[in-house]
């Protein structure tokens, strides 16, 4: 779970527990590490998307309020792909690109946030000399998250994306 209102602070908390951790080599060989960024991203969402739907099941059937899939990236080159409209010469990269596109539109990503490369507990998996931010989560059952950057949906929906770093 994550508290609801980072914008003032620019940081947010996560509390709990981990539901679902998962490493794969990827199937394909990249060029870049844009390339790698988008097909981890795609993948993790797949997962975001099954895990949405069963919690969903369970808050619908308790009538509580649905969790939102908030993705959050360390790769500013990703972020900006995704929420600026960014492009890549890579033609296999530009479907999975444009799937991801096409979720954040549709609101199956409700959020996309560029967050500080320290708070990243997915370091843990692909980082030689990692950070902290794994260890910190799994031994305190919490993790403060400094935001870089997100889009402000309720102003991008009247025509404006404000970009807030």
């Amino acid at each position: 779970m994550v508290n609801e209102d980072f914008t003032k602070e620019g940081r947010f908390i996560i509390t709990g527990n981990i539901v679902h951790w998962a490493s794969s080599k990827c199937k394909r060989v990249t060029r870049s590490v844009l390339a790698s960024e988008i097909y981890g991203l795609s993948t993790g969402f797949d997962h975001a998307i099954t895990l949405a739907s069963t919690v969903r099941m369970i808050t619908d059937h308790l009538n509580m309020p649905a969790i939102p899939v908030v993705v959050c990236t360390d790769s500013y080159s990703l972020y900006e792909c995704l929420v600026k409209l960014g492009t890549t010469k890579e033609k296999r990269l530009m479907i999975d690109l444009m799937a991801l596109r096409q979720s954040y539109e549709r609101r199956e990503i409700e959020e996309i946030r560029w967050i500080h490369g320290d708070d990243n507990p997915a370091d843990a998996f692909t980082k030689a000399n990692p950070n902290g931010a794994l260890r910190d989560f799994i031994d305190n059952n919490k993790l403060t998250i400094h935001v870089e950057g997100f889009v402000d949906r309720t102003k991008q929906d009247l025509g404006v994306a404000i970009d807030v770093v």
